[in-house]
C-alpha cells in the first residue's frame, strides 16, 4: 500500500479498499480464462466485513464478532452479560467439533436460546446461523434439490439438517416423520380418540402472554431509554423496529413455555369437566400464511370409566359449547370464581364479549374458503368451511352425527367389493352398504339454542375461561374415523381409506 499523497507518510493517509485485495486473490480463480469478479453487493459484503482502520491489516479470525459487533465487542462495555468470547474462522468447516470448539450447531443453540444475550433476539444473526447450517447440509448435493424439497430436522446430522422429502409438504400440513404419522394411525385403530382440540394464542389475553403485549403496548419499555421521548421521529422509528424484532423472538420463548405447561395440565389433570385423559397427541402447526406464533393441534382420549357407550358419547358432547351464551352458564359463575377463572361476577361478560370477539368466523381466507359455484361473484362462488351451528344443523337442540360428502371412485369400490366390505346398491337403492365403521365417516353438530347467530368454533368452557383465546373443539367420538379428515397428516388416509 501505498500513501496517497507524495511526500507524506502520516499513516491517516494510508489507504485502499479492502475488497481491491480480494479480487485481487480472486483472480488466481479463473473459469474459461476469465477472472472471477464481485458484483457491487459482493464488494459491499467485504467492505462491511473488514476492518476500516487506516494503516492497520486485521486478518478475519473472529466473524461473528467482526460482522456482529453489537453483540460481542460493543456491547461488552454497557451490557455485563454481552457474549465476550467469539469462534475462531477455523471453526467454520464440516468437522464436528474443529479445534476442540463446540460445533457449529451447538453454536447456534445457545446463541438462538440464551435469553439473556442479544443475539437471540436479532432476526438478522439467527437468519445468518441458519445460513451456515443450511450451507453445510447442502454441501456434495445437487443446489436444486434443496431449493425443490428444501429441508429437514435431522438428528444425526452435523449441521441439524437434511434433505427435505421429495413428496412432504412444509412442516404446515404434514408430519415431519412419516413414522410418526403411521405410527399415530396405527394407534388411532387401536386407542379411539374422542377430542380434537385446537389453541391459538391470543396475545392480550392469554395467561403468560399478556404481561408481554402490555409491556409493548404502553411502551414501558421507552422507561429504559434515557432521552427517547427527545429524539426525533426517525429515531424513534429505528427503536420501535429493534424491540418489535426482539419482543417477537422473546414472545416466542414464553409461548412455547406456556403452551408446555398448558398441554401438561391438560393431560395430567382430573379437576376438569374432560376428567382423566387416557391417551394423547399434541403437535404445533406454523401456516405458511402468517408470522404469528404457532398454534396447537391435539388428538386425546377420555378414561370412559363405568360409562356404557351411550352414555359415554353423551359425556363426551356435553363438554361442548357453540354458542357464546353457552360457554359458562349462569348457574356455574360461582365455581368459575372458585377455581380462578373468573376474577367477579363482572369478568362473565368480559369473556362473553372476548368469545364474541375471537371466537366468531367473521374473517375468511383461503384455508377455511371451498368453492360452491362458477358463477364469477366471490360471495357467490365461495362459502366457509365452518358449518353454521343453527342453519346447517336439522335440529340444534339434539347431537347430530351427519354423514361427511366423500364419494368412492369406482375402482375403490370393486376392491372394497372383493374384500367384502362393500355391497353395491340394490334396484331402488341410492347407495350401497359398507361393512365396516371406518368407511362411513361422519361429522359431529352439536347442541346449539336456536336463537344463536353467531357462527363460532365450539370450546370447552373452562378452557376459554382460562385462555381467553381462538379455539375449536371437535367431537369425534362416535365419528367412524373422522380422526383421518380433522388430524391434517397425509398418511392418515392410507388406514382409513
Amino acid at each position: 500500500m501505498l500513501p496517497r499523497q507524495q511526500g507524506n507518510t502520516g499513516l491517516g493517509n494510508i489507504s485502499v479498499p479492502m475488497h481491491v485485495l480480494f479480487n485481487q486473490a480472486g483472480r488466481l480463480c479463473t473459469r474459461f480464462n476469465k477472472a472471477v469478479k464481485g458484483s457491487r453487493v459482493q464488494q459491499g459484503f467485504v467492505q462491511k466485513l473488514v476492518s476500516t482502520i487506516y494503516g492497520c491489516s486485521i486478518p478475519i479470525l473472529y466473524f461473528h464478532a467482526m460482522f456482529f459487533t453489537k453483540h460481542f465487542w460493543c456491547n461488552s462495555r454497557f451490557e455485563p452479560s454481552a457474549t465476550l468470547g467469539c469462534p475462531p474462522i477455523s471453526c467454520f468447516r464440516n468437522e464436528a467439533n474443529p479445534d476442540g470448539f463446540a460445533s457449529t450447531l451447538d453454536q447456534a443453540r445457545m446463541y438462538s436460546t440464551s435469553a439473556v444475550s442479544s443475539t437471540s433476539t436479532d432476526d438478522h444473526f439467527l437468519m445468518h446461523l441458519y445460513s451456515m447450517q443450511a450451507n453445510a447440509a447442502s454441501s456434495l448435493i445437487d443446489s436444486r434439490l434443496a431449493m425443490r424439497n428444501g429441508f429437514r430436522v435431522s438428528t444425526t446430522t452435523t449441521s441439524g439438517l437434511t434433505l427435505g422429502e421429495g413428496d412432504q409438504s412444509g412442516l404446515t400440513e404434514s408430519l415431519d416423520s412419516g413414522q410418526g404419522a403411521m405410527n399415530l394411525a396405527a394407534a388411532a385403530e387401536k386407542h379411539g380418540m374422542d377430542l380434537f382440540l385446537t389453541y391459538t394464542p391470543n396475545q392480550k389475553d392469554h395467561p403468560g402472554l399478556c404481561h408481554l403485549h402490555i409491556w409493548k403496548e404502553t411502551k414501558g419499555w421507552t422507561t429504559d431509554l434515557r432521552y427517547y421521548h427527545g429524539y426525533p421521529s426517525t429515531h424513534k422509528k429505528d427503536y420501535e423496529d429493534s424491540f418489535e424484532m426482539a419482543y417477537t423472538h422473546t414472545l416466542t420463548r414464553c409461548w412455547l413455555e406456556v403452551r408446555k405447561l398448558w398441554i401438561q395440565f391438560i393431560i395430567y389433570s382430573t379437576s376438569t369437566k374432560m376428567g382423566k385423559v387416557s391417551i394423547a397427541f399434541f403437535r404445533d402447526e406454523y401456516q405458511d400464511c402468517s408470522g404469528n406464533l404457532s398454534h396447537i393441534h391435539g388428538l386425546i382420549g377420555l378414561h370412559k370409566g363405568t360409562m356404557n357407550d351411550l352414555e359415554f358419547k353423551q359425556f363426551v358432547c356435553s363438554l361442548q359449547a357453540n354458542c357464546v351464551g353457552d360457554i359458562v352458564k349462569p348457574d356455574e359463575i360461582n365455581s368459575f370464581i372458585d377455581n380462578g377463572l373468573f376474577k367477579d361476577r363482572n369478568d362473565w361478560a368480559t369473556c362473553k364479549a372476548t368469545a364474541h370477539k375471537v371466537l366468531s368466523h367473521t374473517v375468511h381466507n383461503d384455508r377455511c374458503l371451498r368453492r360452491k359455484d362458477h358463477t364469477g361473484i366471490f360471495e357467490f362462488d365461495y362459502v366457509c368451511r365452518k358449518l353454521h351451528p343453527v342453519f346447517d344443523s336439522k335440529t340444534p337442540l339434539k347431537d347430530e352425527f351427519q354423514d361427511l360428502p366423500f364419494t368412492f371412485t369406482d375402482p375403490v369400490l370393486d376392491n372394497l367389493q372383493d374384500v367384502n366390505l362393500y355391497s353395491p346398491p340394490e334396484p331402488g337403492e341410492v347407495k350401497g352398504t359398507f361393512r365396516h365403521r371406518m368407511l362411513e365417516p361422519k361429522r359431529h353438530i352439536g347442541v346449539v339454542h336456536p336463537g344463536a347467530r353467531e357462527n363460532m368454533s365450539p370450546v370447552m368452557g373452562e378452557h376459554f375461561a382460562f385462555t381467553r383465546s381462538m379455539q375449536n373443539m371437535q367431537v369425534i367420538t362416535g365419528t367412524n374415523g373422522v380422526t383421518r379428515y380433522v388430524v391434517k397428516v397425509r398418511i392418515i388416509s392410507l388406514l382409513f381409506y
